[in-house]
C-alpha cells in the first residue's frame, strides 16, 4: 500500500507539472531558460510562410530548404524568447492600446477594411498573427531603445562620416512625380479620372479616391523623391514631363498609370550642413544594431536553451544546449 500511495504522488507531481507546462514534452520545440516553445508556435509560422511562399517549398531542394527554414524560424523565436525575458526583467512593457495604434496607422495606408483584410489574406496572416507579430516588433524597439539611451555622436565623428562617404551624399538630379494608379484591366475608369485631372480635377483628391496604390493614394499619390529607378514606361513618361505637367495614360507592369510632376532638382554635392541630422542617425542606428546584437550574443551565451525538435538538433545558431549558468 506504501508503493501504491508513493506511486499515486508522483503521478500527481508529474500531472501538476503538465498543467504548469501547459503542454506535453513531445509538444515542446525549445526551451529557453525553461520557458517553452511549442511544435504548434514553429508549425504555424512555417505555414504562413508557405503560404506567402510556396514556390520557395517546391521542386527536389524543396524538403531541404523547408528545413533551413524551420531552423531560422525557431532561431527567431528562441531570439524573441530571450527579448521577452530581458523585457520583463527591465519592466519594459507593450499595452493593448500601443498595438492598437499599430494597427490603426496600417490601416491608414488602405482604402477600407475589405482592402486592409485582403491584404492580410495574400499574406498569409490573420489578425491576431499581425497584432503577435506587431507585439514583437514594439518589445523588441522598446529594449533597443533602452540600451542606446544614453548615445552621443561627437561633431567629429560625423565630420569623419562625411570624409569618408562624400558620395553618398551627392544629390543626383531627379524629379518628385505623384501617380494615380489603375488595375490593368481597368482602362475606362483611368480615362474618366484622366479627363477629370484635364479639366482641372484635384490630382491628390482624386488619388485618394481612384489609386490602387495604396502605399501612395493616402498621401495624394505622392512618391516622393526617387531613391531608385521605376520601370522602363515610367521612367520614359516622366523624362518628358517638367514640373506641374500631366502625363496621358501611362502603361506599365503594374497598370495604367497618370503621372503629374509636381517638383525638380539638379544634381549637386549636399554640404555637411544639410546632411548632418542624417549623418547623426545613420551612426545611431548602426551603434543601436551593434549594441543589441551584443546584447542579444550575452543573452544567448548566458541562456539555457535545449533543442527538442529531432531534426533540428544539431544544426543552427541557436540549436545546441548551451549554459552559461
Amino acid at each position: 500500500m506504501k508503493k501504491f500511495g508513493a506511486l499515486l504522488v508522483i503521478v500527481a507531481l508529474a500531472m501538476a507539472a503538465l498543467v504548469v507546462t501547459g503542454c506535453q514534452e513531445s509538444d515542446v520545440a525549445a526551451k529557453v531558460n525553461g520557458e517553452v516553445i511549442t511544435n504548434a508556435e514553429l508549425d504555424k509560422q512555417l505555414e504562413q510562410l508557405k503560404k506567402q511562399y510556396p514556390q520557395m517549398f517546391t521542386g527536389a531542394d524543396g524538403e531541404g530548404r523547408m528545413l533551413d527554414f524551420k531552423q531560422r524560424l525557431l532561431d527567431n523565436l528562441i531570439n524573441q524568447k530571450l527579448v521577452e525575458q530581458a523585457a520583463k526583467e527591465k519592466d519594459i512593457k507593450i499595452t493593448d492600446a500601443d498595438v492598437e495604434k499599430q494597427i490603426e496607422q496600417l490601416k491608414s495606408g488602405f482604402k477600407d477594411d475589405a482592402q486592409f483584410e485582403q491584404a492580410l489574406k495574400t499574406a498569409g496572416m490573420t489578425v491576431d498573427q499581425l497584432k503577435t507579430q506587431i507585439r514583437d516588433q514594439l518589445l523588441t524597439q522598446k529594449l533597443i531603445e533602452s540600451l542606446a539611451a544614453d548615445i552621443k555622436v561627437t561633431e567629429a565623428e560625423v565630420q569623419a562620416y562625411y570624409d569618408k562617404n562624400k558620395t553618398q551624399f551627392f544629390q543626383k538630379e531627379a524629379k518628385k512625380a505623384s501617380h494615380i494608379l489603375f488595375k490593368p484591366d481597368d482602362k475606362k475608369t483611368a480615362e474618366k479620372v484622366l479627363a477629370q485631372v484635364k479639366s482641372g480635377g484635384d490630382f491628390a483628391a482624386l488619388a485618394k479616391q481612384y489609386s490602387v496604390d495604396t502605399a501612395t493614394a493616402s498621401k495624394g499619390g505622392d512618391l516622393g523623391w526617387p531613391t531608385t529607378p521605376y520601370v522602363p514606361e515610367f521612367e520614359t513618361a516622366l523624362a518628358k514631363l517638367k514640373k506641374g505637367q500631366t502625363s496621358a495614360l501611362v502603361q506599365t507592369p503594374y497598370g495604367w498609370h497618370i503621372i503629374r510632376v509636381t517638383d525638380e532638382r539638379k544634381g549637386k554635392q549636399q554640404t555637411l550642413a544639410e546632411v548632418k541630422a542624417q549623418i547623426e542617425q545613420i551612426i545611431q542606428q548602426q551603434r543601436r544594431a551593434d549594441g543589441y546584437q551584443k546584447f542579444l550574443d550575452d543573452l544567448k551565451k548566458k541562456a539555457k536553451i535545449e533543442i527538442l525538435v529531432a531534426d533540428l538538433k544539431d544544426g543552427g545558431a541557436a540549436s545546441k544546449e548551451t549554459t552559461g549558468k
